[in-house]
């Protein structure tokens, strides 16, 4: 007598995110909402990658402009979003990575975070990174 089964299709639990993603501009747009941070150009729709610490555990989302402040001399603060509907909840820490459309311009990662903390909105600060010497 069969009492019980397992399967392994299952659809895991997932959880839904809201990522702000804030950077010093050296140049910002408000217009276009194009900023650039360091030397790379960050814009609306490029894309953000979540990866869970195993590579099954992986979802992406797009930039979206929350704000964009420029001062007179085109310096500012770029704000956006990234809106994730389906992380899989299976894991222990997340990372980001957010990548510039431009071919070859770039990409910023983030710091490692819990998925209590991705559900209550992680912040990601963009850094330029220092060249080599």
């Amino acid at each position: 007598m069969l009492t019980g089964c397992v399967s392994n299709t299952d659809d895991p639990t997932t959880f839904t995110a809201v990522v702000t993603v804030v950077g010093d501009a050296t140049r910002a747009d408000p217009d276009s909402g194009q900023c650039i941070v360091g030397t790379i150009p960050v814009a609306p729709n490029d894309t953000v990658f979540l990866y869970g610490e195993s590579g099954a555990a992986s979802t992406k989302s797009v930039l979206e402009v929350d704000s964009v402040e420029r001062n007179p001399d085109g310096i500012g603060v770029c704000t956006y979003v990234a809106r994730f509907d389906a992380i899989p909840a299976n894991q222990r820490n997340y990372s980001l990575t957010v990548s510039s459309a431009v071919p070859y311009a770039g990409t910023f990662m983030s710091s490692d975070f819990t998925s209590d903390e991705l559900e209550k909105g992680a912040t990601i600060y963009l850094r330029a990174s220092t060249p080599e010497p």
